[in-house]
């Protein structure tokens, strides 16, 4: 069984996936990114150097906690089969469903339903900052409430197959499975049938063939 028959856009594609993951969970606040690119004097602790910074750093501080969905989305957008919706479309809803839940965060803070830690990981993002100052001043709380869990709610319907990880799940056990069954059929190859030396076997014009005996 060859390894090119293998989900090789899993492997490839959950390596990204797992990389923005780190980036993200591995920021630190002194670490560079798009809006702070001052470079700590005792070097980087993200654990995937300086372009992991870049990005985890950068999408803690625009989303928040919720920024932990986007690997998941990114990976499950452009793996998901069969295929219900574009990665146009895919990208679009997975963006409201980080930016309403980074909105619910901030709320859940200013109402005092989650306790405000002094944790980098932990601080809210610029757009659920803004989106509820704009809120508060401009329309009503729970207008504006009822529509943020109406594109919740639509996003996550529109979203549902995708968020799902069974499917991706399913196809990691299959590739470990198809590289276990490789790997076995190098380590014992099947062992070539070996015929007796002293058998006769008839030849393709229909005579009889008597092969050497070693042993003679």
């Amino acid at each position: 069984m060859s390894l090119i028959k293998m989900r090789i856009d899993y492997l490839f594609f959950g390596a990204i996936g797992f990389f923005l993951m780190l980036s993200i969970m591995t920021a630190d606040f002194h670490d560079p990114t798009i809006f702070n690119q001052l470079y700590p004097f005792d070097g980087i602790s993200n654990w995937t150097g300086l372009i992991g910074a870049l990005i985890g750093g950068t999408l803690l501080e625009v989303f928040g906690p919720s920024s932990l969905l986007l690997p998941w989305l990114f990976v499950r957008i452009i793996l998901h089969y069969p295929r219900r919706i574009s990665g146009f479309f895919g990208t679009y809803y997975a963006l409201v469903i980080v930016f309403v839940l980074s909105i619910v965060h901030e709320i859940s803070i200013k109402t005092e339903i989650l306790n405000s830690v002094d944790l980098y990981f932990w601080q809210n993002g610029y757009a659920g900052k803004l989106a509820v100052a704009w809120m508060e001043t401009s329309i009503n709380t729970e207008l504006s409430i009822t529509f943020i869990a109406a594109m919740l709610i639509l996003s996550v319907f529109r979203m549902y197959h995708v968020l799902s990880p069974l499917p991706f799940i399913s196809g990691i056990f299959t590739i470990l499975y198809k590289l276990l069954i490789f790997l076995a059929g190098k380590l014992n190859p099947p062992t070539a049938y070996d015929f007796p030396s002293n058998r006769q076997l008839p030849d393709l014009k229909g005579r009889l063939r008597l092969d050497e005996n070693p042993a003679a």
